[in-house]
This record gives structure tokens, C-alpha cells and sequence, in this order.
């Protein structure tokens, strides 16, 4: 691709030449101008801000030589473009465009005090500040738009994908957790009906008003429950996870017990319940009401909290639902662990579980069927990585066009601006101009003229030993064909006037 940019952009510039300057008078600048570009050329990928240079330093020569090069135009373009590509450090690339800025200052101060204009030479400043902004800056931020878009999408499908693998793994341990928790109020409920069991096998066993064959039989059934209960005691060790007893509170607090507890910790909750429910069902509307208040404290601090449980003959209903928080939050967002776990929970017992916000707040949903099964609902999540990849992408885009735009759109009103201030002070009536008589010493003249000339003077020579300025005879922007007063001077006197222009009415 190298080879071929640099074949084109060689063989463009020797049409040029061709077409502008008989192959018998080629001169020595031509062919530095073609090293340049060959130049720039082959450094484009190895050393791009090289190659940028060389690319500028021949239009810079063609500039002020007055010649117009299509040829080194397109190369500073696209040196400028491959530059943002192929260069991950930003501070070469603004040393440079401030280095070529800095320069071209430097000269329009060196021609105003040959010239003895500042006001042009400022003016033709700004107009080479704006072409390298559309010509170096443009294309440099969208090569550099280009290679930070690769780079993300590169970086954020990989984090996507290594986010999805962990966000997996951190679902199925919660629902071994989970499934570990279910085990252990299995333990809880069980553990304490066998209990129940063996306490009254055991006043059999010594109830003296059976034969002796029954109070054998109690006994039997005593221990077989006490074996049981010891076992199931063990299974459920087992199925734990190494060192933690995890007791959970909801399998011994009602829901109205939690709610009381969340009101005395400061909490505003809203309880509407029947009477309380038992069983797994039971089990299962503690776990989402102790989730649900845990959340809101953490993350809706202040909010309102409105706990619903509604039971009919064939489905239980759970909802937490907390407005917006009316302070900010102490803590981070949370993985959703606890989200995870009921949902895993409901998926067991043939329910639906959904967690999400809900206007402004967020809201918990459960229905528990007690011998039905229902399709699962999702939880919501937040804002996948891939759609944040995305989002940054088109975030990039705005900055590459709106920074260069904005550069562009501020020095366009500059120069409009002190354009049209120079328009405003550069006026010299007719009337005055019409006053002024050769001869007249020149400080009377000077104390008439305008405090400015006009920025676009007429290219015409001098008379011998004087020096002339240019004034407009009325304020007009923009208007090429305006009347143009000319007055010049020697050391002490008005030497010529003249109306350089005049305008057709």
C-alpha cells in the first residue's frame, strides 16, 4: 500500500512539472521537492512523523514560493492521516502542528517588519493556521479516531468475553450456593419435625399402659429418627461449603419480624401481608423480603420500601419494591449475588423470579407456585460491555470531527471578526481624501487618516522615495469592487494621491 501511495504521488508531481515547466529548465528545487516526497513516502510507516514533516516542509516551500501543488496537498494529507494511524503517542504529533504553527509566526513577524504591515502578515498567519488545521489536525485525529476504534473494539470484545466467562462461573457457583442454602433449611425444617418425632417416640417407649411389643416398636422408631436426623445433619454438612455454618435468619424471622427489625434500624417499610405462610413456600418468600430490605438499605438509602405478599389457592406472590433513593448511596453496585441465588431458588420450585428498576426505583417480583411450573423471567442487567465498547466508539467519533471543528470554527470567527474590526477602522471618507493636496505636509495628512489600512491592498508599485497606504472610502464587507483611496508620502510630504478602485454604481 506504501509502494503504491508513493508511486502515485510521484508520478503526480511529475505531471505537474511537465505541465508547468519545460523538462530543459527543471532546476534543482524540483528535484529537491521530489527527494522530499519520495522521502516522506517510504518513511511513512517506519517513521510517520518524519515522513509528515518532509511532506510539509515541500508544501511550506511551495507556499511561499506562490506555486499550488496538488501533489504535496494529498501527501500532507495523508502523512497527516498515517501519522494518527500508525503512532499511539499523541504528544509528537501536537509538538509538531505547535512547531509548524510557531514557524509560520515567526515568519509573518519577519515579513511585517520588512513589510511594515503586522495586520496582513497576522491575517495570512491565521489563514495558514486554519489550512493546516483542515490539512494536518483533520486528518491526523481520524487516523488517530480509526486506531483508538481497532484498539478498542480489539480490547473490548476480549473483555467482553472474559466478563461473560466470569459473569457464568459467578452464576453457577451462586446457584450451588444457593442450592447449599435450600440444603440447609431443609436441615433446619426437617431436623427439628424428626426431632418432634423422636421426643414422642420417646414417651411411648415408657408409656407403661402399652405392651411391651408397642413401646418396643417406639423405641425403634425413636432411634431410627435420631439416626435420621443425624444423617441428614451430615448430608447437609457435606453439601456446605468448607468452614462456614451459613445460618440464615428467614428460616426463624417472619416477614413481619423483618420488617420490624428494617423499621427500627430507620427504614421506611410498608408491610402488606397475610397471615404468615409456611413451608418451603414460606421459606422461599423470607429469602426474597430479606434480599429485597437488604438491597434497598444498601443501594436506596432514604426510599420508601413497600413489601407486598398475596397468596391464593394455587400461587404466592412476593414483591419488594423501593422508590428512588433520596440520598446517595454508601456503597458500590453490587455482582447480584443475592439476585442470583433467589432466582436459582425459584427456578427449583417451578416459579418466576425478575429484578430490575422500576420507576426510579427498583423492584423484586417472585410468584412461588405451590405444584405448578412457570417459564423463568430474566434478570435485568446492566449494560453489557459490548454496547459500552460501542458507546465509547461513537463517543471517539464526536471528538475526532467536533475537536478539529471546533479548532477550525474559532479561527474562522477570528479572522471574521478582525476582518471585519479592520473593515470598520481602515474607512476614509471622500470627503476627507477630497480635502487632502499634494504638497501638504505629511503630519497634517496622517492626523486625518484612519487609525488602520485595509488588510487586502491592491498590488501596485510605489513612485520613487515614497511609500503608500491604502484606505476604503466606505465600510464594506466582503465587497471586491469597493473604492479603494490610495495616499503616498515621502519623508515630509504628500507626494500622490490616488483613487486605486472605483466602484460602479
Amino acid at each position: 500500500m506504501d509502494v503504491a501511495i508513493g508511486a502515485v504521488l510521484c508520478a503526480l508531481f511529475g505531471l505537474e512539472v511537465l505541465l508547468n515547466q519545460p523538462v530543459s529548465r527543471l532546476s534543482w528545487d524540483v528535484t529537491v521537492l521530489f527527494v522530499l516526497l519520495v522521502g516522506a513516502s517510504t518513511l511513512s510507516r517506519r517513521a510517520p512523523l518524519a515522513s509528515f514533516l518532509l511532506a510539509c516542509a515541500g508544501m511550506a516551500y511551495l507556499v511561499m514560493a506562490g506555486i499550488g501543488s496538488a501533489s504535496f496537498t494529498i501527501a500532507a494529507v495523508l502523512m497527516s492521516y498515517l501519522l494518527g494511524r500508525r503512532t499511539a503517542e499523541v504528544r509528537p504529533a501536537v509538538y509538531a502542528f505547535a512547531a509548524l504553527a510557531a514557524l509560520g509566526l515567526g515568519y509573518s513577524i519577519f515579513l511585517g517588519v520588512v513589510r511594515g504591515r503586522f495586520d496582513t502578515q497576522l491575517m495570512q498567519w491565521l489563514w495558514m493556521v486554519f489550512g493546516l488545521v483542515l490539512l494536518a489536525v483533520f486528518p491526523w485525529f481520524a487516523g488517530r479516531f480509526l486506531r483508538q476504534r481497532a484498539e478498542l473494539q480489539r480490547a473490548g470484545w476480549q473483555r467482553a468475553e472474559q466478563l461473560e466467562r466470569e459473569q457464568r462461573i459467578i452464576a453457577e457457583r451462586e446457584r450451588l450456593r444457593e442450592r447449599a442454602r435450600i440444603a440447609q433449611d431443609m436441615h433446619d425444617s426437617l431436623g427439628h419435625e424428626l426431632a418432634l418425632i423422636a421426643l414422642r417416640a420417646g414417651g411411648l417407649e415408657v408409656d407403661r399402659g402399652l405392651g411391651e411389643h408397642h413401646r418396643q416398636a417406639a423405641g425403634e422408631l425413636r432411634t431410627t429418627a435420631g439416626q435420621a436426623s443425624e444423617t441428614l445433619r451430615t448430608i447437609i454438612g457435606l453439601l456446605g461449603e468448607p468452614g462456614t455454618l451459613a445460618p440464615l435468619r428467614p428460616t426463624t424471622d417472619s416477614v413481619a419480624d423483618m420488617v420490624e427489625r428494617a423499621r427500627a434500624s430507620g427504614m421506611t417499610v410498608d408491610l402488606d401481608s397475610p397471615a404468615e405462610i409456611t413451608g418451603v413456600v414460606g421459606l422461599a418468600v423470607r429469602r426474597v423480603v430479606q434480599e429485597g430490605l437488604t438491597n434497598a438499605a444498601k443501594y436506596a438509602p432514604g426510599a420508601r420500601v413497600t413489601v407486598r405478599v398475596e397468596r391464593d389457592k394455587d400461587v404466592t406472590s412476593v414483591s419488594v419494591v423501593n422508590a428512588a433513593a433520596t440520598r446517595p448511596a454508601e456503597g458500590e453496585i453490587g455482582t447480584q449475588r443475592g439476585l442470583i441465588g433467589l432466582r436459582e431458588r425459584a427456578l427449583l420450585m417451578g416459579g418466576t423470579f425478575a429484578a430490575g428498576h422500576e420507576g426510579g426505583g427498583f423492584a423484586v417480583r417472585a410468584r412461588l407456585p405451590h405444584d405448578a411450573t412457570a417459564v423463568i423471567e430474566p434478570i435485568e442487567t446492566t449494560e453489557s460491555v459490548r454496547e459500552q465498547v460501542r458507546r465509547s466508539a461513537r463517543r471517539g467519533l464526536i471528538v475526532a470531527v467536533g475537536v478539529p471543528a471546533a479548532i477550525a470554527f474559532g479561527l474562522v470567527a477570528l479572522m471574521f471578526g478582525y476582518y471585519a474590526y479592520s473593515v470598520m477602522h481602515s474607512v476614509l471618507p471622500r470627503a476627507d481624501y477630497d480635502r487632502f493636496w499634494i504638497g501638504q505636509p505629511k503630519g497634517e495628512v496622517e492626523a486625518a487618516l484612519p487609525e488602520m489600512q485595509m488588510l487586502d491592498a491592491p498590488t501596485m508599485s510605489n513612485p520613487p522615495g515614497a511609500g503608500c497606504r491604502y484606505y476604503l472610502a466606505e465600510a464594506t464587507m466582503f465587497d471586491f469592487h469597493s473604492t479603494v483611496l490610495r495616499v503616498c508620502f515621502d519623508a515630509d510630504s504628500l507626494v500622490a494621491k490616488d483613487v486605486v478602485r472605483e466602484q460602479h454604481k
